[in-house]
């Protein structure tokens, strides 16, 4: 059997258990993740079971040739997975719940009878499509009816699909599923007609041809599917790449905010703050950052003497530094909370509005220092100018 070369089998390779293992990682919320996440382990494994070292090991063991049946079988596993999410796509997730429990069962049983018809072929030392005959036409259809119905009812979905399709990658994405199920047509349509020529004709020069070809074409439309699915895995890693950025980004803020006013960070166990992803610790970060804005509301000064010409996020971020002084110096609050709702609206509360607010810190505590020095009345000082501290920086 062919074997591409190395520098081409084992990228491809790296992309497909790549892809692999970062979906069962990251992708596997909805039941169509992880029917997908079934569907790219078996075919995985079929491509592990074609190179030359499991082959060697399996056929000492099993006979030879058993390393491409059991292939074959986790192709047909494959098969299984895809129909269950198609039908997961088409009819609802709800509409039938054991589709997968019962499509594996199935092709289980056809995997089974690949497993059964290949033996005496096995027990000789040879392999079933050089024996041929009868047997390895039923092998051919065997293996090929389930991914023959897998592509047909996979093109029925995405013809349907592509023309409601918003234009742009998700018409791409269809359009791409719709050329892998029309190559797979036709590929199942020549191992048919493999089979049946090699058992009607003492001529197997279409078997060697496709046989030397198949593990080459799997590994390419294996491949073809891995790409196909990674976009979401690229889009959770994207998420998680910039809420743990802004997460960063809203760090210093928050431990001077949560400094001041302790009790608006909501304790969790050591195991369930692990448990938490980049997004939810981001979404707990801003609440307890606007929940401790708005108790420090009403120690909020407005007058910063002479600093309102400063850029706005930057006098933003000052008055919150000085109250978190004022709240930790134990000042009185002030006020009836009148003003401090247009305060906090201002702020405003999404993690981006706050990350943004954040990129000024540093400079706003400078600010604030060299105010809070000064003891103005504002800031908690004696009324009379001569009781005050000289300010210093």
């Amino acid at each position: 059997m062919y074997e591409p070369p190395t520098y081409v089998s084992w990228p491809l390779l790296a992309v497909v258990w790549g892809t692999t293992l970062l979906r069962l990682a990251l992708v596997r919320s909805t039941v169509a993740e992880r029917r997908m996440n079934a569907a790219l382990v078996f075919a995985s494994l079929s491509l592990v079971l074609q190179r030359s070292l499991a082959q060697t090991w399996l056929d000492r063991w099993f006979g030879y040739g058993f390393a491409n049946t059991l292939s074959n079988v986790c192709i047909i596993l494959t098969a299984a997975s895809l129909i269950s999410l198609f039908s997961a796509w088409a009819l609802g997730p709800a509409r039938l719940p054991r589709i997968h429990v019962v499509s594996l069962s199935m092709c289980a049983v056809a995997g089974a009878i690949l497993i059964g018809l290949s033996t005496p072929a096995r027990s000789r030392g040879v392999a079933i499509a050089d024996e041929g005959g009868w047997p390895f036409a039923a092998y051919c259809i065997t293996y090929a009816v389930p991914i023959l119905s897998v592509a047909l009812l996979n093109l029925w979905i995405s013809l349907k699909a592509v023309r409601s399709a918003t234009p742009g990658r998700e018409r791409r994405v269809f359009l791409a599923v719709i050329a892998l199920s029309l190559f797979e047509v036709f590929d199942m349509g020549v191992v048919v007609t493999t089979g049946v020529v090699n058992a009607v004709s003492e001529d197997n020069a279409l078997t060697e041809s496709h046989s030397d070809s198949g593990a080459f074409i799997r590994l390419l439309v294996v491949s073809a599917g891995a790409l196909i699915s990674v976009g979401p895995v690229a889009r959770v890693l994207g998420h998680r790449w910039r809420s743990r950025q802004v997460t960063r980004r809203l760090q210093p803020m928050w431990r001077t905010l949560t400094g001041a006013v302790p009790e608006v960070v909501l304790e969790l166990r050591p195991a369930d703050r692990r448990a938490l992803s980049a997004r939810s610790r981001l979404d707990r970060m801003s609440v307890e950052i606007r929940d401790a804005i708005m108790i420090l509301d009403r120690h909020v000064v407005f007058e910063l003497g002479g600093h309102t010409g400063t850029a706005p996020p930057v006098v933003t971020a000052t008055r919150l530094h000085l109250a978190c002084l004022a709240r930790r110096a134990g000042h009185r609050a002030h006020g009836t909370g009148g003003t401090a709702h247009l305060f906090t609206t201002d702020v405003g509360g999404e993690p981006w509005e706050l990350a943004r607010l954040a990129d000024h810190w540093r400079d706003a505590e400078h600010v604030a220092a060299e105010l809070w020095a000064r003891r103005l009345p504002q800031f908690g000082g004696p009324a009379d100018p001569s009781a005050r501290v000289p300010a210093q920086v």
